[in-house]
């Protein structure tokens, strides 16, 4: 079991796009045992790691979280060649929900809370930032620590007039050095909340203090935290996420611990309403007489049914709304000679989508150096 008398930290690896797994994760803690998250002395990240922990360091709550991800997604599968569209910025688009998502003492909350990995551009060292004087250098550090070379652009972003690329480059663990540091990565290895293969691994990568496994379900992870996938999946990640971290408090003996008492977690009976209820609606959604429920079938209820309730109403929202654009308009890009016109001019795209990018960057440079 957990020290409780000592100190304890939090740590998120960077993983791109399947962030919403950490959104699973807590979710499951907040609802079991939230003085967990809430009496964390330090938060730490990297990458999108560190946008998951700004976000509990300052109170966002878990459900704007996980909309915001799911709309980051969204906005990048909405173009035909998804994060590689000459038009789609990533780094934009953090910024963009930073803005609109961090209150305006953000930074006040989060000095000495959150703990930030960057990577130094000139020397490759890590730099670990935990003081921000105002709301808009806490922002400069996380884009920083999400800027990833290429994928993100060529000229990366500054804080305080050095330049800094993505901290899981360097340090994709902060605070694991910390005893008493809960670790969380959504790839098989030995983090503390991970997801489990079940099979012997001979061979273990270790990749900026996160231990990672060399198997196939850790090659389509990593490749999923750069392409996103549909939101169904998603949603089939947060759900893991929830599992994996109910495995993580079961093991810590930690269930029932500080539990608050109004938090209504019926196992497998959602928490929104009573159990004869939910019952009922179950079997009306069994038997196709409830339209009410029929318009998530899409959403497979077991992945969806162990999810806190404002958890699963906004992955229900998003897979209906993704539902309902895929008209004929989109269907039409899946058809055979579409997809080969797509793959076919892919590379003339992407250097297209590159060039773009590079003259953009260096005009930015050029105005800020000046004359």
């Amino acid at each position: 079991m957990m020290d409780r008398g000592e100190e304890w930290n939090i740590s998120f690896a960077g993983c791109g796009f399947r962030s919403i797994y950490y959104v699973g994760a807590l979710s499951c803690i907040l609802e079991r045992v939230p003085q967990l998250v809430h009496g964390a002395s330090k938060i730490g990240g990297a990458s999108s790691g560190c946008l998951v922990a700004a976000a509990l360091a300052v109170g966002i709550p878990i459900e704007k979280l996980c909309l915001n991800i799911l709309i980051m997604a969204k906005e990048a599968r909405s173009h035909i060649l998804g994060v590689f569209h000459p038009t789609f910025s990533l780094l934009r688009a953090v910024q963009l929900i930073l803005r609109e998502m961090l209150p305006e003492d953000a930074h006040l909350r989060a000095t000495g809370k959150l703990c930030v990995s960057l990577t130094r551009l000139s020397d490759g060292e890590n730099v670990l930032v935990s003081e921000f004087t105002t709301r808009e250098e806490l922002i400069q550090v996380l884009m920083c620590s999400s800027f990833f070379p290429v994928y993100c652009g060529f000229v990366p972003p500054s804080y305080r007039g050095v330049l800094y690329m993505d901290g899981a480059l360097s340090n994709n663990m902060p605070l694991f050095e910390l005893r008493n540091t809960i670790t969380m990565a959504p790839f098989s290895g030995e983090s503390d909340i991970c997801p489990k293969e079940g099979t012997f691994n001979f061979f273990e990568a270790n990749y900026g203090n996160v231990s990672i496994q060399v198997n196939t379900g850790n090659v389509h992870r990593v490749c999923t935290s750069f392409l996103p996938p549909k939101p169904e999946k998603l949603a089939e990640i947060c759900h893991n996420g929830y599992m994996d971290a109910l495995r993580f408090l079961k093991e810590r003996d930690l269930l029932g611990v500080d539990r608050d008492p109004h938090s209504a977690l019926l196992g497998d009976k959602p928490p929104c309403e009573s159990v004869e209820k939910w019952r009922k609606r179950r079997k009306m959604l069994n038997s196709g007489r409830s339209s009410q429920w029929e318009e998530h079938q899409w959403v497979d209820h077991r992945v969806i049914e162990s999810l806190p309730v404002g958890i699963k109403k906004v992955l229900c929202e998003v897979c209906r709304q993704s539902y309902d654009a895929g008209g004929w308009g989109f269907s039409l890009t899946n058809i055979l000679p579409v997809k080969l016109q797509t793959l076919l001019f892919l590379p003339v795209n992407i250097s297209l989508r590159l060039f773009k990018r590079l003259r953009h960057e260096l005009q930015l440079l050029m105005v800020t150096a000046g004359p």
